[in-house]
């Protein structure tokens, strides 16, 4: 393998992780916090308002584990971000809503990623974040493959 290559793509990982570092200090929360919160609050699309999502839902959506959402719900209950009920319909299912609190946050939260989200796209360009968005993909299907392979 070329070391110079695996090198880059190891720097360039790390730089990635610096732009959604940057991105999670701007909107004052890590970005799976970001995320979940606005899914939850409904404000995670312009298009399509999503509605008190499940935590099966949530890892679905975002492709994390189940421990992994719990620790951000948690870290979000403990802000008083969101509340969390016994479903009285099944009640093996928990309900997640957003308190006032997390709706402001979240409404902040998108529209702070959002003016990110405008410069990056205006100096990137559509073209290079669409063939960067379907790289990444590809990227991850690979990986995923490689991972289910290791485990088999």
């Amino acid at each position: 393998m070329n070391s110079d290559l695996r090198e880059q793509f190891f720097t360039s990982v790390i730089h990635f992780r610096k732009l959604e570092s940057a991105l999670s200090s701007e909107c004052e929360m890590q970005m799976n916090e970001m995320v979940i919160l606005q899914s939850i609050a409904g404000t995670c699309c312009r298009e399509c308002p999503c509605m008190n999502l499940d935590v099966p839902k949530i890892q679905q959506k975002l492709h994390i584990s189940k421990p992994a959402i719990s620790y951000i719900l948690n870290t979000l209950e403990k802000k008083n971000y969101i509340t969390r009920e016994i479903d009285p319909k099944d009640r093996r299912k928990v309900s997640i809503r957003a308190t006032e609190a997390g709706k402001a946050a979240a409404e902040q939260s998108r529209r702070k990623y959002d003016a990110v989200w405008d410069g990056i796209l205006e100096r990137f360009g559509e073209d290079n974040m669409r063939r960067l968005i379907q790289l990444i993909r590809s990227l991850d299907e690979l990986y995923t493959a490689f991972e289910s392979e290791e485990k088999d």
